[in-house]
C-alpha cells in the first residue's frame, strides 16, 4: 500500500453521494473505508470477448518471439550499432 501522499485522491462530485457518505462516516470510520467496502461488494464484470481475443493474440506473438534465437541482446546490439564512445557507427 502506498503512503497517503502518493495515492490518487478521489473526488465526489455528487452532492447526494457526498451527503450520504458523510452520514455513513461516523467517528472511527473513514470515508475511504466505506468506499473500499462498497467497491469490494461489487461484482467484477467479465472481460469483453474482444479483450480476451486481443490478449490471446498478444500471448501468441510473444510465444513466437521468445522462441526466436536470431534477435540480438541489447549488449550485442549496442556493440554492433555504437562505437566505444557511444557514438553511432
Amino acid at each position: 500500500m502506498q503512503a497517503r501522499r502518493q495515492q490518487a485522491s478521489i473526488t465526489v462530485r455528487s452532492d447526494k453521494a457526498a451527503a450520504l457518505l458523510d452520514r455513513l462516516a461516523h467517528p472511527g470510520r473513514s470515508k475511504v473505508s466505506i468506499i473500499e467496502e462498497a467497491l469490494e461488494r461489487l461484482p467484477i464484470p467479465p472481460d469483453h470477448p474482444r479483450e480476451l481475443e486481443r490478449r490471446a493474440r498478444i500471448a501468441d506473438a510473444l510465444k513466437h518471439l521468445h522462441a526466436r534465437d536470431d534477435i540480438p541482446s541489447m549488449a550485442e546490439f549496442d556493440a554492433r550499432e555504437y562505437d566505444e564512445r557511444g557514438n553511432p557507427r
